[in-house]
């Protein structure tokens, strides 16, 4: 297990970056998706003009494609090498998975000097606004991106979290009158990660590798939320070909869900999902995962 992100620290296996330090960049993971881009047409749809990068490892049979149609903002890594400093919590050797590209990210933000940089699956079709209009959450979908990713760093600079995340439609469930969106800040997190340079975070788990790296940061401490204004547009879930379908298809909800579990037993468990067709799914108990910040009538004198 590579422990070099735990401490919020680089090893000295990591080299600090010695140039001018830029702000942000966009890093699209992908695999098998290179005239399928959907994240990538967003970014130009809705006018975002900063860096941005498509990550992808030597494994992919569609290199050709991605460098014919992306040219120098293809980044490739190993990705063996990767998966072999990545906690996968099995003994499996299929690599179908897109925890590796996430860790490697991060030491190519690192290495080009960015800041803050934004993890963003391939098919994403829009970020959108939600917003209350009487009692309906209704959405609009963000056309200045560039305005909106320097507003979201802005925050990360006042604010002392570990990252962001935009939310998912599954959180609006219940519309106005649910938890989630009282709250306004939720500590699950997935899909989308807006990351810092000052301290990384190396995930874990073959699958379901988000929201467990998510809760074992929340346990040590770490504050990570999703940011119930801000949505991410995306196709049904397993729909699109590529990517990590495959894999999910082939294991089924069960396993994926029981990552989280092996992580953190005392306040994960696997459950059942759904109203009429149900299906496997993590359970987790967020006010036994997430410190309490106690009042100070408490202290002892």
């Amino acid at each position: 297990m590579d422990d070099r992100y735990i401490d919020g620290k680089y090893h000295e296996s990591v080299k600090p970056y010695e140039g001018k330090e830029k702000r942000f960049a966009v890093f699209i993971l992908s695999h098998g998706r290179a005239n399928d881009l959907k994240t990538a047409v967003m970014l130009e749809k809705y006018n975002y003009h900063g860096d941005w990068y498509v990550v992808i490892d030597d494994e992919d049979s569609q290199e050709p494609i991605y460098r014919e149609k992306f040219g120098r903002r293809v980044l490739q890594f190993n990705k063996k090498e990767i998966a072999d400093r990545t906690d996968t919590g099995d003994m499996d050797t299929d690599r179908r998975v897109g925890v590796f590209a996430r860790n490697k990210i991060q030491e190519f933000a690192n290495e080009l000097g960015y800041k803050y940089h934004l993890q963003l699956d391939d098919d994403f079709t829009a970020i959108s606004y939600r917003y209350q209009e009487g009692q309906r959450v209704r959405h609009a979908n963000c056309t200045n991106l560039d305005k909106l990713f320097s507003v979201l760093c802005d925050y990360m600079d006042a604010a002392p979290i570990t990252w962001l995340s935009l939310s998912l439609s599954s959180y609006y469930l219940g519309g106005v009158k649910s938890k989630n969106w009282e709250k306004k800040l939720i500590p699950k997190t997935m899909g989308s990660f807006l990351m810092r340079r000052d301290h990384p975070v190396w995930f874990r788990m073959r699958m379901n590798d988000d929201i467990t790296t998510t809760i074992l940061n929340w346990h040590r401490g770490n504050i990570c939320f999703s940011v119930m204004d801000l949505q991410v547009q995306t196709p049904e879930t397993q729909s699109a070909k590529g990517g990590m379908t495959d894999i999910y298809q082939d294991n089924g909800t069960y396993r994926k869900s029981f990552y989280s579990v092996l992580c953190c037993p005392s306040f994960v468990k696997v459950g059942k999902q759904g109203i009429t067709n149900y299906r496997i799914h993590h359970e987790i108990e967020w006010n036994n995962c997430t410190p309490k910040i106690l009042n100070q009538r408490w202290k002892k004198t």
